[in-house]
C-alpha cells in the first residue's frame, strides 16, 4: 500500500458504521517484506496442526510498540496491520524464507484449464475461538464484505479481478452475484474476469474469513475485546485507546502447538526515539531503530550484536505531473531524472542500508529487473544538461516554475532538500519545496505540484502489484493510486498481457520492457530507492530475519 514515510504511513482509516472504532486518523506501522515467487502454480497442500490450551499467570510474554492505535482490527477494512495479520487467517500464506505459497485457510486449491475458476478446499476440524467451525461460508462472507458498498472498504479495488466485484461495489449488483461462492461447507469457488498469474500469492493479504454470526450481532463493535471472535494464532484480550493492545495465544488456531509466544503487549509509542529509549531501558523486547540512532546501533557494544539490517520490500519514488509545463516535455523529464545522484542519497541522507533503485519493482518479487539489465536513467550530470538544452531550456532558462511536494517527515524533507540542490547544481534550476503535514494526497490529486513524492509497500510479491496497480494509465481493476499522470498505451498493453501470462520467462520479459518504457523511454516517474529494515531485538527473542510486510509474531520464539 501507499507509504508516506520511511517507517510509517499516514492514511485515512475507514470510518463507516461497520468498521469504525473511533473517529480519528491513524498512522500505521509499515513492516516490509522481500520474497521470491514463480509464475502461476497449481498445486495441492497438506498441513497438519493441533490445538493446545495455555492457561495460568506466567504466560511467555513479549512487549513491543507501535506508533498509534490501529483504529480497527477488521482485516477487510485494513489488511496491512500486524494485529489482524496475527488474528485472522487468509486462504493462503506465503513462506518468505523458501519463497513458496503455503496452505492456510485452504489446504489445497485447483485452477481450471482456462485459468478463470479457482476451487479451494477449506481446512476441516478447525474452529473459531468461540467453538464454531470455520467454513467456506466465512470466507465467502469476508470477500463479500470487502466489496459491500455499505462497508465502504478502502481495499475493494484489490479484488476487482473477481467476477462482478466492481459492479457489486458500485451498488449495481447484489452481494450474492459476487464471483465467490461457498459450494458447500468446505469448498470455496472464486471466478476471475481473466486469468491472473499473480492471484494465488495475492491471497496471503486479502480475503480473510470473518465470523458471520458475531459480525451480524455486534456490528461495528464486533472487534471489541469482549466480542471479538478469531481463527488465527492470537486473540485480543485488551484494547485501550491511545494506550495499548494485548493479544493472547488462541488455542483454537489450527497450528496452535507451534505458537511459542503466549502473550503480546503492544504499547502505543508515537515517537521512534521514545521507543528506542524504552528498548534500552528493557521496557520493550524489540524496536525499529530510528534513523538518528542507526550509527550508534551499529557501533555500540551492547546494541550492535542485537542490531539487524536487511532489505525491505518498499519503493520510494518521485512522479512528474506530465500534464502541464515543463514536465509535459519528455526531455525535461529525462534531464531531471539524470540529475539525481541516488547513491549519494542512500549513502549520505538515509544511511540505513537503502538500495538505489533504477526500476520500480523491488528485489525479491517476481518481475524485479536487476541493474545488470541496464534499464533506467543513470545519474549523469553532463547528460542531464544536454537533455535540458535539447528541450530548449539551456541552463534552465525559460522553465516554468517548479515545485516539489512531499508528505512531511524528517527523512522526506532531507531527501527533497538534497535533490533540490542536485537540480540546482546540475541544471541551474531552482525548485520550490512544499511539505504537507496533512492533506498531501488531496493536493497531489489536485495537481498542486510539478513533482511529487510517493512510496509503495508491496501488498504481494509480484510486479503486477506495483506496475499494474499503480502505474497503469487507466487501472483495469480499480484505482489503487492517485500517482499516474501520464497515459502510456503500450505500457498498459504489456501490463495487461503480463497479468494473464502463465509462462514465467515470458512474463519477466514483458515486465522488463514495461519498466524500460515507464522509467526510461517515457521517464514518467523516478524510482529513487528501495527501503531497508533496521531493528534491534533482545538476545532472548528470536525474531525472524525476514522483512515481510506484516510481522508474523506467531513464528517468533522467546527464550526467557
Amino acid at each position: 500500500g501507499t507509504v508516506t514515510g520511511v517507517q510509517t504511513c499516514a492514511l485515512p482509516i475507514c470510518l463507516d458504521k461497520n468498521f469504525r472504532r473511533c473517529s480519528m486518523n491513524t498512522k500505521r506501522l509499515f513492516q516490509t517484506l522481500i520474497v521470491l515467487i514463480c509464475g502461476l502454480a497449481v498445486s495441492g497442500f497438506a498441513f497438519a496442526g493441533s490445538q493446545t490450551e495455555t492457561t495460568g499467570a506466567d504466560l511467555k510474554t513479549m512487549t513491543i510498540s507501535t506508533d498509534g492505535d490501529p483504529a480497527t482490527v477488521d482485516p477487510t477494512a485494513e489488511w496491512l496491520r500486524d494485529p489482524q495479520a496475527n488474528m485472522f487467517v487468509p486462504l493462503l500464506e506465503y513462506d518468505y524464507v523458501v519463497g513458496e505459497i503455503i496452505p492456510a485457510g485452504a489446504t489445497s486449491y485447483d485452477v481450471s484449464a482456462d485459468g478463470l475458476t479457482w476451487t479451494f478446499n477449506i481446512r476441516k476440524n478447525w474452529n473459531w475461538s468461540n467453538g464454531d467451525p470455520v467454513t467456506a461460508h466465512d470466507y465467502e462472507y469476508g470477500f463479500q464484505r470487502i466489496v459491500d458498498p455499505e462497508t465502504v472498504s478502502p481495499i475493494s479495488w484489490r479484488i476487482f479481478n473477481i467476477v462482478n466485484a466492481a459492479a457489486v461495489n458500485a451498488g449495481d449488483m447484489p452481494l450474492d452475484e459476487l464471483g465467490v461462492k461457498a459450494i458447500d461447507d468446505y469448498t470455496l469457488e472464486i471466478t476471475l474476469t481473466a486469468p491472473a498469474a499473480w492471484f494465488a500469492v495475492s491471497l496471503h493479504s486479502v480475503g480473510h474469513a470473518l465470523p458471520i454470526a458475531t459480525v451480524e450481532e455486534y456490528g461495528e463493535d464486533w472487534v471489541q475485546p469482549e466480542n471479538i471472535v478469531v481463527n488465527g494464532p492470537y486473540t485480543m484480550t485488551e484494547w485501550e485507546l491511545t494506550d495499548k493492545m494485548v493479544l493472547e495465544k488462541n488455542p483454537s488456531y489450527y497450528n496452535a502447538d507451534s505458537v511459542d509466544i503466549e502473550k503480546i503487549n503492544i504499547l502505543y509509542v508515537s515517537e521512534g526515539s521514545t521507543a528506542m529509549a524504552m528498548y534500552e531501558n528493557d521496557e520493550l523486547d524489540t524496536v525499529d531503530v530510528p534513523a538518528e540512532d542507526l550509527d550508534r546501533a551499529k557501533s555500540d557494544s551492547v546494541l550492535s550484536p542485537e542490531f539487524y539490517n536487511g532489505p525491505a520490500f518498499v519503493l520510494y519514488y518521485y512522479t512528474f505531473d506530465a500534464n502541464k509545463p515543463p514536465f509535459d516535455n519528455l526531455l525535461v523529464r529525462k534531464a531531471f531524472a539524470a540529475a539525481i545522484d541516488k547513491a549519494t542519497i542512500t549513502e549520505k541522507i538515509t544511511r540505513g542500508g537503502q538500495v538505489p533503485a533504477g526500476t520500480m519493482t523491488p528485489p525479491g518479487s517476481f518481475g524485479h529487473i536487476p541493474p545488470s539489465e541496464g534499464v533506467g536513467i543513470p545519474f549523469d550530470s553532463n547528460q542531464a544538461k544536454k537533455y535540458l538544452a535539447e528541450a530548449g531550456y539551456p541552463g534552465g532558462e525559460g522553465l516554468a516554475p517548479i515545485s516539489l511536494g512531499y508528505n512531511a517527515s524528517e527523512i522526506n524533507a532531507n531527501v527533497a532538500q538534497a535533490i533540490q540542490k542536485m537540480w540546482l547544481d546540475s541544471l541551474g534550476v531552482e525548485v520550490e519545496l512544499k511539505g504537507f503535514d496533512s492533506g498531501y494526497n488531496d493536493a497531489v490529486s489536485a495537481g498542486a505540484f510539478s513533482v511529487h513524492r510517493h512510496g509503495w509497500g508491496m501488498d504481494f510479491p509480484d510486479a503486477h502489484n506495483v506496475l499494474g496497480e499503480i502505474f497503469r494509465s487507466k487501472a483495469k481493476h480499480g484505482d489503487a493510486s492517485f500517482s499516474v499522470f501520464l497515459q502510456i498505451p503500450e505500457f498498459d498493453e504489456l501490463i495487461d498481457s503480463a497479468a494473464v501470462e502463465t509462462d514465467p520467462g515470458k512474463r519477466y520479459a514483458m515486465y522488463l520492457e514495461a519498466e524500460r518504457i515507464l522509467v526510461e523511454e517515457y521517464a514518467a516517474s523516478i524510482p529513487l530507492y528501495w527501503y531497508a529494515s533496521n531493528w534491534v531485538a533482545k538476545p532472548y527473542l528470536d525474531r525472524a530475519k525476514v522483512p515481510s510486510f506484516n510481522q508474523s509474531w506467531y513464528l517468533w520464539t522467546l527464550d526467557k
